[in-house]
C-alpha cells in the first residue's frame, strides 16, 4: 500500500500542478468572455468568481466524485451564454441601467443559471432520465455547438480589440494598430490546434502557454516595453481592486434582480442546460473509454447536479467533467486526488 502510494505521488502532484495552472488561465479567458465592453471595468471580479468556482467544483469533486481523477470545472458553453446575455443587456438598455446595475444583474445570473443546472441535473440522474438526452438529432448538437463556438471566437475578438466582430468592423480590424492586437491571439490558436492534432501529450498545452508567454514578453521587453506600458495599453489585466478579486457571493443583490430580463434569454438558457447534460454524458462515456471502467450515468449527474447548486450559491458559473484535463491526469499516471 506504501509502495502504490508513493508510486502515485510524483504522477498526481504533476498533473495537479498542470491542470491548476491550465484552469488559472481559463478562468482569465472565460471571465473575459463575459466582463468586457461596458463591464470590461469589473473583469479582476470576474476573474475572482471563476477562480472560487474552479476551487468549488475541484474540491467537491475531489470529496464527491466516483473515481479519483475526475475534474470537474466552469465550461464555455454555459460561459458563451452568460456572455451573450451580459452584452446584450449592457448595449440593450445600457442607458437605463448603470454599469454597477448591469454587473450585479450578470453576477446574480451566473449564480441563478448554476442552480438551474444543478437542478436539471438532479432530476434527469434521480428518475434515470440521462438516456433521454441522446434521443436529441446531431443537427441541433452541432448547430448550437456551432453557434456556440461562434460566439466564443466574437468575443474573443472583442476582448482582443475592444471592438465588436461586424461586418462594419471589418476594415478596422486590418489597420496596423489593431493587427497587433488580435493577430497575435490568432498565431497561438492556430499553433494550439495544429499542434494538438499532430502531437499527443500531456504537457503540449501548457508546454505551449509557457512557451507563448515567454515569447510575449522577451519581444515586448526587448522593444523597451515595461509592465505598466503594457498593462496601459490593455495587453495585460489591472488595475486589481484592493481587498482582493471574490467580490463575496451575490445574495446581497438577488433582490433588486431583474427576472423580467433574465426570463428574456431562458430559451438559450434551457437549450444550453440540455446541451450541457449531453456533454456530461460524452465526457463519462470517453472516459469510460479511457480507463476501462463504467459509470453510473445517472448517479454521477446527481453528483454534478449538487456541485452546481453549491457552486450556484456562489455566484459562479455551472461546470462539469472535463474529458481533457482528467484524461490527462490518468495519461501522466495518476491514480489518486
Amino acid at each position: 500500500m506504501t509502495g502504490n502510494y508513493k508510486e502515485n505521488l510524483l504522477p498526481s502532484l504533476i498533473s495537479g500542478t498542470i491542470n491548476g495552472i491550465i484552469f488559472i488561465v481559463s478562468a482569465m479567458s472565460l471571465a473575459a468572455l463575459i466582463f468586457t465592453g461596458p463591464l470590461a471595468a469589473y473583469l479582476p471580479q470576474g476573474i475572482g468568481i471563476l477562480l472560487v468556482g474552479s476551487i468549488i467544483f475541484a474540491l467537491f469533486s475531489a470529496f464527491t466524485a466516483t473515481y479519483p481523477l475526475i475534474l470537474i470545472a466552469p465550461q464555455d458553453i454555459p460561459i458563451a451564454i452568460l456572455a451573450l446575455m451580459a452584452i446584450t443587456i449592457s448595449t440593450g438598455i445600457g442607458d437605463q441601467l448603470s454599469a454597477e446595475d448591469v454587473y450585479q444583474f450578470i453576477f446574480v445570473a451566473i449564480g441563478v443559471t448554476s442552480i438551474m443546472v444543478g437542478i436539471f441535473f438532479w432530476i434527469l440522474g434521480r428518475f434515470r432520465l440521462g438516456k433521454l438526452v441522446r434521443f436529441i438529432p446531431f443537427p441541433v448538437v452541432g448547430g448550437f455547438m456551432a453557434g456556440t463556438g461562434w460566439l466564443i471566437v466574437k468575443f474573443s475578438f472583442s476582448m482582443m480589440t475592444d471592438m465588436d466582430l461586424t461586418l462594419s468592423n471589418a476594415f478596422y480590424f486590418l489597420n496596423s494598430d489593431v493587427l497587433i492586437q488580435w493577430v497575435p491571439g490568432l498565431v497561438f490558436a492556430v499553433v494550439l490546434l495544429l499542434a494538438s492534432r499532430r502531437i499527443s501529450h500531456y504537457l503540449l498545452t501548457p508546454g505551449i502557454l509557457t512557451g507563448s508567454i515567454l515569447l510575449f514578453y522577451g519581444i515586448t521587453f526587448s522593444q523597451g516595453f515595461a509592465f505598466s506600458d503594457l498593462e496601459s495599453a490593455g495587453y495585460l489585466l489591472g488595475p486589481f481592486p484592493e481587498g482582493g478579486l471574490f467580490p463575496g457571493t451575490p445574495l446581497p443583490y438577488v433582490s433588486d434582480f431583474r427576472w423580467d430580463l433574465f426570463m428574456k434569454h431562458f430559451p438559450a438558457i434551457a437549450t444550453m442546460m440540455v446541451l450541457n447534460a449531453i456533454s456530461v454524458l460524452f465526457n463519462y462515456s470517453g472516459l469510460e473509454l479511457i480507463i476501462k471502467e463504467d459509470f453510473d450515468l445517472d448517479k454521477e449527474l446527481r453528483l454534478t447536479g449538487y456541485g452546481n447548486i453549491l457552486a450556484g450559491f456562489a455566484g459562479t458559473p455551472p461546470g462539469y467533467i472535463t474529458l481533457s484535463e482528467t484524461s490527462m491526469a490518468y495519461n501522466i499516471g495518476a491514480r489518486t486526488r
